[in-house]
């Protein structure tokens, strides 16, 4: 009987030892590398130009120079479609130029700058505020542009009772104005108060963009929709959220009718304008000081990159 149950206690250890030195592979899913060659980038171009949910962003203390990746166009994620400089953005470096020219170039990335549309003195030039003045600020606004090489300007429209743009007629105006001098090819983006620009001056902007700070839920972002989808279609409509204050956790607690609570900035990846057709999306995020996220220690702008990713899935 000692035999027997010598016998398996070493049949038993023998299996064991079998078992440990097991050299099967398990199946791990492994990422390759990307590889950033000439082909990644001219597909990079291609998918900016295809139709899609935009990645938009605010980035303010551009300096294109230093020791900080973040102060760099060319170190955010290099699938943002749109940027506006936040802050100073004229009297150019040969540093911005180069760094404003590669991202175009290279990424296909467009790169606007942000005014405040209140008055005259927050526009280029030194203009009498008057509204007889307007066609001349919108050429100086224009020559801006294309002395700089940008792709368009971001009015951000936040005035109040008083101020010369707060009347319609004079904003409707400085839109016609700006688009005539401009062109058709480059961008005339509106933020703030968007509700308060006409059927006609939405003719010639090509995005309202929401600053939808601190959303919690679904119907906040479908409110701010409601304000401007009289005249423009889900596609040219934004929403974004105040990374000034919650990079570091990706927005507000928001209550997503699936998911429960998440970022906000997620939940506005996730986020779909109620009653648009099938086939219809809305126009994209974006992030206020987006550059901000750059302090992330783990991902580098990782909340946008999730919810670029959210959006347009990219192909296995």
């Amino acid at each position: 009987m000692d035999k027997i149950i010598n016998k398996i206690f070493w049949l038993f250890v023998l299996a064991t030892i079998i078992a440990s030195c097991d050299t099967e592979i398990e199946n791990i899913s492994l990422q390759a590398p990307v590889v950033r060659d000439a082909q990644y980038y001219e597909n990079l171009r291609a998918y900016k130009k295809s139709e899609h949910q935009l990645a938009f962003g605010w980035f303010g203390g551009w300096k294109a120079s230093g020791t900080s990746p973040a102060k760099y166009l060319r170190n955010l994620p290099d699938s943002v479609d749109v940027v506006s400089i936040w802050g100073t953005w004229h009297s150019l470096t040969p540093a911005q130029m180069e760094d404003l020219k590669y991202v175009q170039e290279v990424y296909g990335t467009k790169v606007t700058f942000t005014i405040f549309s209140h008055n005259m003195s927050n526009f280029p030039g030194n203009f009498e505020n008057v509204a007889e003045n307007i066609p001349a600020v919108a050429k100086a606004v224009a020559d801006s542009v294309f002395k700089y090489g940008y792709d368009g300007v971001d009015f951000d429209h936040e005035c109040s009772t008083g101020d010369l743009f707060n009347k319609s007629v004079n904003m409707t105006t400085l839109l016609r104005e700006v688009r005539a001098n401009l062109g058709e090819d480059k961008l005339i983006c509106v933020d703030g108060h968007i509700g308060k620009i006409t059927e006609e001056g939405w003719r010639y902007a090509n995005y309202a963009v929401a600053q939808a700070y601190g959303t919690t839920a679904p119907f906040g972002l479908q409110n701010d929709f409601k304000a401007v989808s009289k005249y423009i279609t889900p596609e040219r409509f934004i929403v974004t959220e105040n990374f000034e204050s919650f990079w570091s956790t990706g927005g507000v607690d928001y209550e997503d009718p699936e998911l429960g609570t998440i970022p906000s900035l997620i939940g506005m990846a996730r986020w779909q304008p109620e009653g648009i057709a099938e086939g219809q999306h809305k126009g994209g995020i974006g992030s206020y000081h987006m550059e901000y996220e750059y302090n992330h220690t783990d991902v580098e702008y990782k909340y946008l990159r999730e919810a670029i990713q959210i959006m347009n899935p990219a192909k296995k």
